[in-house]
């Protein structure tokens, strides 16, 4: 088989060099290297002038990176001021933009992915061309295992991801003609397309996963800032797209929450009939239109869903069911004891003890659960290390909730589309 491996980069000549030579080492070598950059220098295309390799390097340069520029990108596409941004520099890819780039000058029939910053074991490109061979598939994904050294890595990575490997793009082989015929990745987002990549794929095709991870992901981040700030600026990418239901629906939830403390409260807080911002009859006006989308969703997922289209409503019921749960909790005290505290139906301080236990159990999810069930070791995990684990994910998750939201309210401008005009080749 005819392989060409897609490695798409960003200012990492190190990681660029180990990838080189891990492909070097590898007991079949692929037909050539694509290497699509989009550096703010040349480093890297210096690098595949210099360095030995038995394989066949082709070097792209996509873009040249700049402060701002994808930013300055997006504000390009708002047809109000459009006009004020035209000629402006070409600005960076994102991974996916590349990757598909790189598909497209590829000389070879299969195609195997990659990044920059995961190492193929040199078994990868012999074991995975035997599985296309003997386990009559058409695609095979990367299982990639993430690495820790540092403390907060090992933190991270527990609350995380885990220490199995974990179905992954990257270290992915498929034909050139299957990826170009309608499956390229989601471009225009910084992650979560190929999440949407794997799921389309798997669909259409017959594909295996390796249970053995070929690949190491060795560059989890080494601090919280760091960590947040990726956290926060993936979920905005992934709040555009159709994945991750779960996740998105436990935001929803946080949001939902919120408007559940703030709605009962509102016409205190802007002063009653005085107020020009009163609303009569907010919190049962609030009530019937929960209970009114409960019924939408139902009759639509009843009628007009099948099992296999869109799941936007279909977890609607159940997160409106929470939400008149906890807003029953939250004003139990007030129709059930009218606020008398020698009362048998009155709960002190029940609404914190609710939302305390909800928090407790994403601490106790991140901290615990989630490690032991991908195989964190406990003796790492007790008999302290479960508690910061704990923390860790749960501020992580209160990093992406604000991206969601603003990821939703930005979607027009950061839905995915083909970027036409920003290849430039070197």
């Amino acid at each position: 088989m005819n392989i060409s491996v897609i490695i798409p980069t960003l200012d990492n000549p190190n990681n660029v060099r180990d990838v080189i030579k891990a492909l070097n080492l590898q007991l079949v070598l692929p037909s050539e290297i694509v290497i699509v950059d989009s550096s703010s220098s040349d480093e890297i295309s210096e690098l595949t002038k210099s360095i030995k390799s038995q394989i066949n390097i082709t070097y792209k340069r996509i873009g040249r990176a700049y402060r701002f520029d994808r930013l300055l990108l997006i504000l390009k596409r708002v047809p109000i001021i459009k006009n004020l941004f035209l000629g402006l520099p070409i600005g960076r890819a994102f991974p996916f933009e590349a990757t598909n780039y790189g598909v497209e000058v590829a000389k070879h029939e299969w195609v195997a992915l990659l990044d920059a910053t995961t190492i193929p074991n040199e078994n990868w490109i012999n074991d995975y061309c035997n599985m296309i061979k003997n386990k009559d598939v058409e695609v095979v994904l990367g299982n990639t295992l993430y690495l820790a050294d540092t403390y907060f890595q090992k933190l991270l990575r527990a609350s995380s991801f885990g220490a199995e490997g974990i179905e992954t793009s990257p270290g992915s082989l498929i034909k050139k003609n299957d990826y170009l015929n309608g499956f390229k990745i989601t471009e225009g987002v910084r992650s979560g397309g190929d999440v949407d990549w794997k799921n389309r794929v798997k669909e259409s095709y017959k594909s295996i996963t390796p249970k053995n991870s070929y690949l190491v992901y060795p560059n989890l981040s080494r601090n919280f800032f760091q960590c947040a700030k990726k956290n926060f600026i993936y979920s905005i990418y992934t709040a555009v797209q159709d994945i991750s239901h779960k996740m998105k629906d436990l935001y929803l939830l946080v949001i939902l929450l919120f408007t559940l403390v703030l709605i009962p409260q509102w016409n205190a807080i802007v002063g009653w009939e005085s107020s020009p911002y009163y609303i009569p009859h907010l919190t049962k006006v609030w009530l019937i239109s929960i209970a009114l989308i409960v019924l939408m969703s139902l009759l639509y997922n009843r009628i007009a869903l099948s099992k296999s289209e869109s799941s936007i409503f279909r977890s609607v019921h159940k997160i409106t069911i929470f939400i008149i749960i906890s807003f029953v909790i939250y004003n139990w005290n007030g129709y059930f004891a009218s606020w008398v505290e020698e009362s048998v139906w009155y709960i002190p301080h029940i609404t914190k003890i609710y939302v305390s236990v909800i928090c407790l159990a994403s601490f106790l999810y991140r901290g615990i659960y989630f490690p032991l069930k991908n195989n964190i070791s406990s003796q790492f995990l007790f008999p302290v290390n479960w508690f910061f684990a704990g923390v860790l994910g749960f501020f992580l998750d209160l990093v992406k909730a604000p991206g969601y939201i603003l990821g939703t309210i930005f979607a027009p401008f950061l839905k995915a589309a083909r970027v036409q005009n920003n290849r430039v080749s070197n």
